[in-house]
């Protein structure tokens, strides 16, 4: 083993408590906040969003996030959001228009739980199913 710095990242803390997940292509993770040591009931929890994903081509986002924030009674919240297609006056898919926060966004799921190991189930189940649905046609 090396004595650089850079090949001991992947036992550092931070490495340490990110959950393994499988994703597959077509996700943007927009950040990871995760760690699996973490328990509501320690009030260490908090931050505008703890995991988002942005799927692109299947126009779905996945963000995590603990409310209250800090609070030992709080909860984590799943919420997955539909973006739809925008379209040209004929009814068809606009792709070059970018892919940015819209006023027609579908929240389709909420999941609500204080079980990290329950919250990682719920969020592989959303990236798989989310990786392959198809809201809306051509």
């Amino acid at each position: 083993m090396s004595d650089k710095p850079e090949d001991y990242f992947p036992d550092s803390p931070f490495m340490r408590g990110l959950p393994p997940l499988r994703i597959p292509g077509g996700w943007n993770i927009s950040w990871n906040n995760l760690d699996i040591n973490s328990k509501p009931e320690d009030g260490d929890l908090g931050g505008s969003s703890l995991f988002y994903a942005v799927n692109e081509g299947t126009r779905f986002l996945i963000d995590v996030m603990f409310r209250p924030e800090f609070d030992p009674n709080g909860s984590f919240i799943l919420e997955i959001t539909y973006r739809p297609w925008p379209r040209t006056e004929k009814g068809r898919r606009r792709k070059d228009v970018p892919f940015k926060f819209a006023t027609d966004d579908e929240v389709v799921h909420t999941f609500e739980t204080r079980s990290m190991p329950e919250l990682l189930d719920q969020l592989q189940h959303w990236i798989a199913r989310c990786s392959i649905w198809v809201r809306e046609g051509h």
